[in-house]
Parts: structure tokens; C-alpha cells; sequence
């Protein structure tokens, strides 16, 4: 889900509008996550096939979710996080993808794609696998353990125990603005099932979230640029967010946990519009990004695992060895996906996480 380089968006959108498009007369929308796609892959992409790419990004799925439904985007392709695929095709907003249309669909890891439809069935044939990680805690290590040094860091109780919530407020706390997720989170720390529909479980999950409110900073999708302009000591992010400090800077002060409670596997998929206007071109757009060189560097941008194995070999980066970058049998903590939940649930928790965001 995910990434907000906000620099990196803006070298973006100006290199895509800088591109030559005289001799192009095919073109294809995409509709993607902010930074989430390597720069020389849609380089080689305009190169090799003559087609003109454009792309629009967002920042937040609820975003690309209310976008789709309401038809007309004019999007041929989206990447969009898995779980709210089961509204979308309710809705009617997408349409089946043509496999046979994309060679390159041979690479994708099965067992992943397995993995996916197990936690929504009726996906099957509408998504293809493009990036996944986790959502766990990334803290600064002097920060943490100067003010709580007995800091419980392999649990949820890191943050979501309101005393340990205090102590860690001067130095910056920040959620991730995904309130699945987040709720999710709060279940499995109070020993229930992340995919509880309990208005009981659901309203205690928002009492642990509205005990350690007043300590939260903000609640956003600003971990990148916070983690390495050391604004933050503690936050909820995901993976490919909270990576960056480790892996970009070597800034060996920052670490990101998995907690032991469990926490979720996310994952984002590309989906076709059902009204979309150039589907071949989305196909062949699809394919190319799939090829395993291509997810290499996808891959090395965007700090999220790939839905192709052989892409690994093309990776020549120990860092990328690190247990949070392995595949999920490798993570010895308890693993799940955000089941769905229908259009009213969703409406019911979002007003609830307004609500909690401004202090209500």
C-alpha cells in the first residue's frame, strides 16, 4: 500500500509530463499509489512499445476506492490495496483481467496468488499480484529506550498502552491513516480476531485507539518523509514506509518490528477499470511490469516484496535479505490479510476514525 514520497511523486508527474509524444498514438492511464512504480520501468515501457503513459497517484485508498465506484476515471489500469477489491467488484467498477493476454503471468508466485483469493474467494480472475509487505512499528532505538527502558518492542503494547503512549509523546508518535489496519491491530493486541464484526470487539478496539489518542501526533500517510527527517520516534507504518531510515540512509537507530500479537500481510493489485478505454495497452502494460528484471527495480524504488520470484536473482542488494523483506513463511509471527467488510461496515468504522482523529 504504499508509499508517499512526496519528492519522488513530483519527479515523477514531471518527468511523465516531459516525455515525447509526437510519434505515440496508442496511450494508457494508470492510477497508482504515489512512488510506487520504478522510474525506468515506464521509461522502457514508452521506449519498447511506442505508447504514451500517464499516471495519476493517491495518496489514500478510500481515494481510489470512491474514485472507481463512481465510473468514468478514465483509468485503464489500477493498483489498489486488496482489501477493498471486494467492493469494487460488487459495485461493478472492475472487470475480469484476460490472462491469456499477458504472457508474463507464468512468473507470478502461485502460492502468493493462492494466499490472496483464500482471504477473498470471489477475487478470482480480477486481480493479478503486483507488490506486498507488512504493517508493524518503526521506532528510533535512543529515543525508545531512553524514556522507556524496559520498553516492551516486540508488542503491540509498545503504543497501545496509553502509559507507554505518555512517555513517548514528546518525541512524536504517528498512526498510519488506514483504519482497517489499524483497528485490526487493536484486536489481535486485546487477543481478538483481527476480522471481528463484534460491535462489541469493535468498540473496544476503539477504546485502546482512543486511550492513547491525546499522545498521537497525527494520524497519516507521512511516515517516509517523518522517519528520515527525524520528526518521529515511534510510529505505525507500513513496511515500505518504514524501511526507508534502515535502507536508504543506513541509519542503524531506527528498527521496524513485527509484534508478536500478529499484524497484516498487505497487498496491492492491479485491477482494470470496467469501463476502461485501452484494455490491450493495459495488458501489455501489465506484462512488462511483471517482467522479472522490471520487478527487480520496482523492488529496489519502492522497498515492498514482489509478486515475482525470479525478480530475486536480479536483486544485487544483501539488504535485501532482512527478515522483513522475506517471503511470509519466513516471519515467525502470526500473519493475516484485512478480510473485506461491506460498503456499510467500512462507512461505520471511517466515521468512527474521523471522529477519534479529531478528538471525539
Amino acid at each position: 500500500m504504499r508509499l508517499t514520497k512526496t519528492t519522488a511523486s513530483t519527479l515523477f508527474a514531471a518527468t511523465i509530463l516531459a516525455a515525447p509524444i509526437a510519434a505515440q498514438t496508442e496511450q494508457v492511464w494508470l492510477y497508482n499509489w504515489s512512488g510506487y512504480i520504478a522510474q525506468e520501468t515506464i521509461d522502457s515501457f514508452q521506449e519498447e512499445f511506442g505508447i504514451q503513459f500517464s499516471m495519476d497517484t493517491y495518496g489514500e485508498a478510500d481515494e481510489a476506492e470512491s474514485r472507481l465506484i463512481t465510473l468514468g476515471s478514465g483509468y485503464d489500469l489500477v493498483v489498489v490495496p486488496m482489501e477493498i477489491v471486494g467492493r469494487l467488484i460488487e459495485a461493478g467498477a472492475i472487470q475480469e483481467i484476460e490472462m491469456d493476454a499477458i504472457p508474463n503471468v507464468a512468473g507470478v508466485d502461485q502460492q502468493l496468488q493462492e494466499l490472496f483469493l483464500k482471504s477473498m474467494p470471489g477475487a478470482d480472475g480480477y486481480v493479478l499480484p503486483y507488490l506486498w509487505g507488512t504493517t508493524g512499528i518503526a521506532y528510533d532505538v535512543d529515543a525508545v529506550s531512553e524514556r522507556l527502558p524496559n520498553a516492551p518492542i516486540d508488542s503491540w503494547a509498545l503504543i497501545f498502552d496509553p502509559k507507554n503512549a505518555e512517555m513517548l509523546a514528546d518525541c512524536g508518535i504517528t498512526i498510519v491513516d488506514s483504519v482497517e489496519e489499524v483497528v485490526a491491530a487493536a484486536l489481535v493486541y486485546l487477543g481478538l480476531n483481527p476480522h471481528s464484526q463484534s460491535d462489541q470487539d469493535i468498540d473496544a478496539a476503539f477504546e485502546v485507539l482512543s486511550a492513547i489518542a491525546p499522545y498521537v501526533r497525527s494520524f497519516d500517510n507521512n511516515q517516509f518523509d517523518d522517519l528520515l527527517g527525524g520528526e518521529i520516534c515511534l510510529t505505525v507504518a507500513w513496511s515500505t514506509d518504514a524501511l526507508a531510515p534502515l535502507l536508504l540512509e543506513k541509519r542503524d537507530q531506527y528498527q521496524y518490528i513485527l509484534p508478536q500479537e500478529g499484524t497484516n500481510l498487505w497487498a496491492d493489485v492491479f485491477v482494470i477499470p470496467s469501463d476502461a478505454a485501452n484494455v490491450d495497452q493495459a495488458n501489455q502494460l501489465m506484462n512488462h511490469i511483471l517482467r522479472p528484471d522490471m520487478m527487480a527495480l520496482t523492488t529496489l524504488s519502492t522497498l515492498a516484496n514482489n509478486s515475482v520470484p525470479s525478480s530475486r536473482v536480479e536483486i544485487d542488494d544483501p539488504d535485501f535479505d532482512l527478515p522483513v523483506l522475506a517471503l511470509p513463511q519466513n516471519i515467525h509471527v502470526p500473519l493475516y490479510f484485512i478480510k473485506p467488510r461491506d460498503g456499510l461496515e467500512k462507512r461505520g468504522l471511517d466515521h468512527r476514525w474521523r471522529r477519534l482523529q479529531i478528538g471525539l
